[in-house]
C-alpha cells in the first residue's frame, strides 16, 4: 500500500522504511523486475553488473523532508552492435536520469515557479516542506517545454509595454484556443510580418487600428482577413465627439447657465427679493424677528465677476494663437513663439471660443457680505438653500451649492436637516459649473433613460442650442447601434452622413474608416474581436508587476504558455 503512495506508476517497487531521522524521513526503493531495457538500442537485458544507491528529494509528508534512497542496477547490454555495453536501469516514471529530485517534486517546482516566478516562489516552498532557491525556480521555468499545439488559424494582435512609455512588445493570441502563442520583443510591422510568414496556417487577424500592425499583417499573411476590434472603435467615435465639444465649449457654458428650479414655487415676496437686491430699510421690519441677528450690507452684482467672465490674459493668447495660425504657422511654431504648450495650442484653434477655466470654489466668511445677506434671508423663513443659491447667484456668489448647504446647516433644527438632504439629493446635480467633455461625451452618448434627470435636462438644453452638438452626438449614437447590433448594412448610410455633417471631425474619422473598409466591415460581420487579446494582456501586466518589471520576454513567454 505504501508503495503504491510513493511511486503510483511504478507496481514494481519495493519499499524499505528506514529508522527514523531527526530532520527528515528516509525511505529506501529498490526493483522488483529482473531485466531492464538498453535505453540505446531498446534489447532487454538480465545480467546485472553492478549496483548502486541514488539520494532523491521526494514532496514532503506532514511538513516533514522525505529523502528516498533508490537502489538501482547497472546491466550489461548482449547486443553486440550497440554501443553502449553497460547502463543503469532508468525508472523514467519516478525520477529522471541524473535527477537530485522525484519527478513529482520537480513537477510542484515547475507549478510554484510557474505561479510565482522565482523569489515570490522561493519563499512559499518552505510551507510545502520543500527547499529550492530561485534560481532553481527559474531553471525550471525555462528548461520546461511547452505542449504543442495545433497551427493557428484565427489570431489576436495586440501590443504590451516592456518599459512603459520607452519600449513595446507584441502580444500574439489564439482565439479559438484562448491561449497566448508567442510574445515579440517590438511592435514593428517587419517582426509580425516574420512571424506570420513562418505560421503559414493564419487566416484571421483580428487587431485594433494601428496602421503597424496592419501593414504586417499584409505583408505576413496577405489572404488573411484583417478585423478591426470593435471597442476600438467604439472608443474612437467617443474621442471625436470629445473633440467636438472642446470644439464648441461656449456651448457648454451656455447651456449650465440655467440655474436650478426650486423645490416648491416661492412665495411673491421670495420672488421679488430674488429679482430685486434688498434693501435694508424694505425689510427692517422682518428682520426684527428672525433667529440669526441680522446683518447689514447686501453685495451688489458688480461685486463679484461674473461666472462667464474670461480672464484677459487667457483671451490674449486665445487671440493670438488664432491670428498665427491663420498667417499659415505650424502649431510647433506657434508653441515656440508664445511659449504655450503644443496641446494648448491643439486645444485653442479646436475651439471656437477661448477655453474657459472652471470657477474657483468660494466659501462663505461668517462676516462677510453673503454671510449677512443670508442670515436676513433666514429670518424671513426661507430655508430652502436651492433657493437661496440661486438668489446669490443673481448677485454674483461663485460658489457652488453644496457651499451654501454646509453654510447654513448650522442654523437648521433636526427637522429641517432631513428635509434639506432630502432636497439636496434632487438639485445638486445641476450646477453652473459645466461638465467637462470627457464626462459629457458619456452623456450624450447613453440613452435617457439610464440618466439621472438632471443629467438629460442638461443635455437637451445643449443639443438644443448647439445644432452642431445635437448633429455629432445623433452620428455618435447612431455608429454605436451600428457596431453594437453589428449592422454592417447600415454603415455606407453613415459614412455618407459624417462625410456631410459639415463637421470637420467626424469627417476626419469618416475619412480613416474607409481606409481601411475591408477591417471594419469585418468586425461588423463576423464574431471575432480582440477582447480576449486584451485580457491576455492584462494577465501579461499582473505577472510583469508580479516581478517588479524586472522579467525578460523569454520568461514571460514560458509563464503565461505553460499557464494556459
Amino acid at each position: 500500500m505504501l508503495e503504491f503512495v510513493i511511486a503510483p506508476s511504478l507496481p514494481n517497487l519495493f519499499l524499505e522504511l528506514a529508522p527514523p531521522a531527526q530532520e527528515a524521513l528516509l525511505l529506501h526503493l529498490r526493483s522488483t523486475s529482473v531485466d531492464a531495457p538498453c535505453p540505446v538500442c531498446k534489447q532487454t537485458a538480465v545480467r546485472v553488473q553492478s549496483r548502486y544507491v541514488r539520494s532523491l528529494s521526494d514532496l514532503a509528508c506532514q511538513n516533514t523532508p522525505v529523502e528516498v534512497r533508490l537502489h538501482v542496477r547497472r546491466f550489461w547490454c548482449d547486443n553486440a552492435p550497440c554501443g553502449r555495453a553497460i547502463f543503469t536501469e532508468r525508472l523514467m516514471a519516478f525520477a529522471p536520469p541524473y535527477a537530485r529530485r522525484t519527478l513529482r517534486s520537480t513537477q510542484t517546482l515547475l507549478r510554484v515557479g510557474v505561479a510565482l516566478a522565482g523569489e515570490a516562489g522561493a519563499a512559499l516552498l518552505p510551507t510545502l516542506g520543500l527547499s529550492a532557491s530561485a534560481d532553481t525556480l527559474l531553471r525550471r521555468v525555462h528548461g520546461a517545454t511547452c505542449p504543442d499545439a495545433p497551427p493557428p488559424r484565427v489570431v489576436g494582435v495586440d501590443d504590451w509595454a516592456i518599459r512603459r512609455g520607452h519600449v513595446y512588445g507584441t502580444i500574439i493570441v489564439d482565439l479559438e484556443r484562448r491561449t497566448v502563442i508567442d510574445l515579440l520583443p517590438d511592435r514593428n510591422a517587419e517582426t509580425l510580418a516574420a512571424w506570420l510568414k513562418a505560421h503559414p496556417g493564419v487566416e484571421v487577424i483580428s487587431r485594433d487600428r494601428s496602421e503597424t500592425y496592419a501593414q504586417g499583417a499584409r505583408d505576413g499573411a496577405p489572404d488573411a482577413v484583417q478585423v478591426a476590434d470593435r471597442w476600438h472603435l467604439l472608443k474612437n467615435v467617443v474621442d471625436v465627439l470629445e473633440r467636438l465639444l472642446h470644439r464648441h465649449g461656449g456651448a457648454l457654458r451656455e447651456a449650465a447657465c440655467v440655474p436650478p428650479a426650486p423645490r416648491s414655487p416661492p412665495t411673491t415676496e421670495v420672488a421679488m427679493l430674488s429679482s430685486d437686491p434688498p434693501t435694508e430699510t424694505g425689510n427692517a421690519a422682518r428682520t426684527a424677528s428672525a433667529a440669526p441677528p441680522p446683518a447689514t450690507g447686501v453685495p451688489a452684482a458688480a461685486e463679484e465677476p461674473t461666472v462667464t467672465a474670461i480672464p484677459t490674459r487667457e483671451q490674449a493668447l486665445y487671440d493670438q494663437v488664432r491670428t498665427l495660425h491663420a498667417e499659415g504657422l505650424s502649431i510647433h511654431t506657434i508653441s515656440k513663439r508664445t511659449g504655450v504648450s503644443r496641446p494648448t495650442v491643439r486645444k485653442y484653434l479646436r475651439a471656437d471660443t477661448c477655453p474657459q477655466r472652471a470657477p474657483r470654489r468660494t466659501k462663505i466668511g461668517a462676516m462677510g457680505v453673503f454671510d449677512a445677506w443670508l442670515r436676513k434671508r433666514w429670518g424671513e423663513s426661507c430655508h430652502d438653500a436651492n433657493v437661496l443659491w440661486g438668489e446669490l447667484k443673481a448677485q454674483g456668489f461663485r460658489g457652488t451649492l453644496r457651499t451654501v448647504q454646509r453654510h447654513v446647516a448650522r442654523w437648521r433644527s433636526p427637522a429641517d436637516t432631513v428635509g434639506q438632504q432630502s432636497g439636496a439629493s434632487r438639485g445638486s446635480a445641476t450646477s453652473s459649473k459645466p461638465p467637462s467633455p470627457r464626462q459629457l461625451r458619456w452623456w450624450l452618448r447613453k440613452p435617457e433613460d439610464e440618466q439621472p434627470a438632471e443629467q438629460v435636462e442638461y443635455v437637451r438644453r445643449l443639443v438644443g442650442g448647439c445644432p452642431a452638438i445635437a448633429t455629432g452626438q445623433h452620428l455618435a449614437q447612431e455608429f454605436r447601434r451600428i457596431v453594437r447590433t453589428q449592422d454592417a448594412k447600415g454603415l455606407d448610410a453613415w459614412l455618407e452622413q459624417a462625410e456631410a455633417s459639415a463637421l470637420a471631425e467626424f469627417e476626419a474619422f469618416a475619412t480613416g474608416l474607409r481606409r481601411e473598409l475591408g477591417a471594419i466591415v469585418a468586425a461588423l460581420s463576423l464574431p471575432w474581436s480582440n477582447g480576449q487579446t486584451e485580457g491576455q494582456v492584462n494577465k501579461l501586466k499582473m505577472l510583469k508587476r508580479q516581478m517588479f518589471g524586472r522579467a525578460s520576454v523569454k520568461l514571460l513567454r514560458q509563464r503565461l504558455r505553460l499557464a494556459d
